[in-house]
């Protein structure tokens, strides 16, 4: 088993971190965290906008059931 991993040379294995390569991952790492913020924003308004809808559904419910009580059906089931 130490055979197939035998030609790897861990003194040649380095990644110079040059000012290109730490430009990309701050320029990466900003853009993650801004499309974290933007999808976080986007959830609160989303639940902010269902509970708005959630009230206009419930007011128009209770409007239509006082309408209905100050006007009671008068139909007689044979």
């Amino acid at each position: 088993m130490n055979l197939i991993f035998s030609y790897v040379k861990y003194s040649d294995a380095s990644f110079p971190m040059t000012g290109q390569y730490t430009a990309l991952l701050l320029i990466t790492s900003v853009i993650w965290v801004l499309l974290w913020f933007g999808y976080r924003q986007n959830k609160i308004n989303d639940e902010i906008k269902k509970k708005e809808k959630e009230d206009r559904i419930k007011a128009k419910v209770k409007r239509r059931k006082k309408l209905e009580s100050l006007y009671p059906n008068n139909k007689k089931t044979a």
